[in-house]
């Protein structure tokens, strides 16, 4: 089955944004103190299950969250709701989404002028009963066009505004209605525009499949609107909350269907959809074989063990010191090794990211641990025929690689520091490049006797080549890391930031790749990797706009520019 996926679906900003302001509060919990939610932070009950794992609880009465860190939700709450809050004792943190609290502003500043407020939404929504609270009990709700003809005439100063997640087109039927009726009323549009591209989005969509699967909340006012406009286009549609509430009998006389989902959906639960839908009836059996045998590549750490082997002869072609086979052999059992052992040390965000990876691992524990053991005792082997410098540098790499996921110190005589690499922030982020630097530079390179300051090069390099792998693959795993809190730089620094930094990397790669041969630091090789630092480049831009079905094809399309450039780095070994 062929499945389209909307480009505008799953989080959106507001979303994003709240669940950051809750995992920060869980980070920096401290011992005793308890975090809830007022109501639920979104309406998805599998990230509320996640966070009630965590620790915080929803609570829907006042009293209740006494004394207690309450997280605002994203709808927003009533202006006396807060004011009770602040008076149980209650430390608030505000989630928010920034479009709701704007709606809340524009309604209280005409509020305090004498205004009466038209609400288009949903009455027993939470959003509206927020902007209810701002309107000085001048406010009434409304959600259909006939409904203006039953206010009262006589009101002169009137606003008329909408729920953030309104139909576009039933709000534009009822300010036709409500100009008609209060000529001198003033109208804000106050759908966010994030619901606005998703639903003109779906618009178009229609038009190119035969059926829609809306996924999301089912009490999601969002989600609603987004399955309302997909019917309005006369096509079969289906909301569900995840892959198992879909009928395959049903879903496989379509062969072509659109996916889209609410603002509060994570892209785990649109990527289980999506991988149920294409495995009901390929549109092309051996294109899908393909893909399923891509996958299950990327997700057995081959692509890895052949990036890491072939990073050696980078190193060597830079250098020019002379190069081993043996060298490749363990920087490749290293990186295999403790990439594999880590998954099941580590797996939290990997069953948010991808489950189907998730549960590959899973059925497959025994086979990964034993071939991670054997693959570091081949590391060890090997290493020992390098010599011993290469011996003790591979076992206190695997103690550091080790050390990321296990506890480090007694967390009792170490309450005020990380007992965990991975507790560390921006960890994932930079430890992975680091080790892999140290793994195809160090390792192989630390009994060789040469120039130590084009080994600190080579070093330097490598380095930032993983690291800008790492990076393109964080913004793949960032709704998982971020509902388990791990700490990348993504996570901490945000989605724009993080991008300006990795545009940055890729600017010191650059200028350090056209200096170093003209500094004595390097060969003139440096200069061919400018191009596997083009491809990032190309790979920062578009990535974002890959589907979420491709996540693994797009890793792999990561990884395959370190073996190209290690294929090279071969070739010029012969060659000079």
């Amino acid at each position: 089955m062929k499945v389209i996926v909307a480009k505008t679906a799953g989080f959106c900003k507001g979303v994003r944004d709240a669940i950051e302001i809750t995992m920060e509060a869980i980070q920096k919990r401290e011992d005793g103190e308890d975090i809830c939610t007022f109501g639920p932070l979104i309406h998805n009950r599998q990230v509320l299950m996640m966070l009630e794992k965590k620790g915080v609880v929803e609570e829907n009465r006042i009293e209740n969250c006494a004394g207690k860190k309450v997280v605002i939700r994203a709808h927003g709450i009533p202006p006396d709701s807060r004011q009770k809050l602040h008076a149980q004792g209650s430390s608030l943190l505000d989630a928010t989404c920034k479009r709701v609290a704007r709606v809340h502003a524009a309604i209280k500043r005409h509020a305090r002028r004498g205004y009466h407020t038209i609400i288009v939404g949903d009455t027993d929504h939470a959003e509206v009963i927020g902007l209810m609270g701002y309107t000085e009990g001048r406010g009434v709700v409304i959600n259909r066009p006939e409904q203006v003809a039953e206010l009262p005439s006589e009101w002169k100063d009137v606003l008329l505004v909408a729920q953030t997640t309104q139909n576009e087109e039933v709000f534009s039927e009822i300010e036709a209605a409500f100009l008609k009726k209060y000529p001198n009323g003033i109208v804000k549009n106050t759908i966010c525009d994030s619901t606005q591209e998703r639903q003109a989005e779906i618009r178009k969509l229609c038009s190119r499949v035969e059926a829609v699967v809306i996924v999301g909340g089912l009490h999601s006012g969002n989600t609603i609107r987004l399955a309302e406009v997909a019917r309005d286009c006369r096509i079969p549609t289906f909301h569900v909350e995840t892959e198992n509430e879909l009928d395959r009998e049903k879903m496989a006389r379509f062969s072509c269907v659109g996916v889209s989902a609410g603002a509060s959906t994570p892209n785990w639960i649109i990527r289980n959809v999506v991988e149920f839908l294409e495995a009901l009836r390929p549109e092309d059996e051996s294109q899908f074989r393909w893909k399923m045998i891509l996958e299950r590549l990327a997700y057995s750490n081959v692509y890895i063990a052949v990036a890491a082997a072939l990073l050696p002869l980078i190193s060597q072609a830079m250098t020019g010191f002379r190069g081993s086979f043996a060298y490749c052999v363990m920087a490749a059992a290293y990186v295999f090794s403790v990439h594999s052992l880590n998954i099941y040390l580590d797996q939290d965000a990997i069953c948010l990211n991808d489950p189907g990876r998730a549960a590959f691992y899973q059925k497959r524990r025994t086979i990964f641990t034993g071939a991670s053991l054997a693959a570091l005792g081949i590391a060890f082997l090997v290493s020992l025929s390098v010599g011993p410098e290469s011996f003790f540098t591979l076992l206190l790499l695997t103690l550091f690689s080790l050390s990321y996921a296990v506890p480090m110190f007694w967390p009792s005589l170490w309450e005020r520091f990380p007992v965990k690499l991975k507790d560390i922030p921006t960890s994932k982020t930079f430890f992975v490049p680091l080790a892999w630097a140290a793994a195809s530079v160090i390792l192989p390179y630390v009994s060789s006797g040469g120039a130590l300051k084009r080994l600190v090069f080579a070093f330097w390099i490598v380095f930032l080549l993983a690291l800008m792998r790492t990076a393109l693959l964080d913004f793949l795993a960032i709704q998982g890391d971020r509902i388990v809190g791990k700490e990348t730089l993504l996570v901490l620094a945000g989605e724009r930031k993080t991008g300006r930094f990795t545009i940055g990397v890729l600017v010191a790669l650059v200028v350090s790749l056209m200096l170093g041969p003209s500094l004595g630091l390097s060969s003139r090789f440096s200069y061919f990797l400018v191009l596997p630092a083009a491809v990032y480049a190309l790979y920062l831009k578009t990535g974002a706009e890959k589907r979420l079905s491709e996540d693994p094809v797009y890793e792999i399309l990561i990884e395959l520019v370190l073996i190209g450039s290690g294929l090279c780095a071969l070739i010029w070994n012969v060659v000079d």
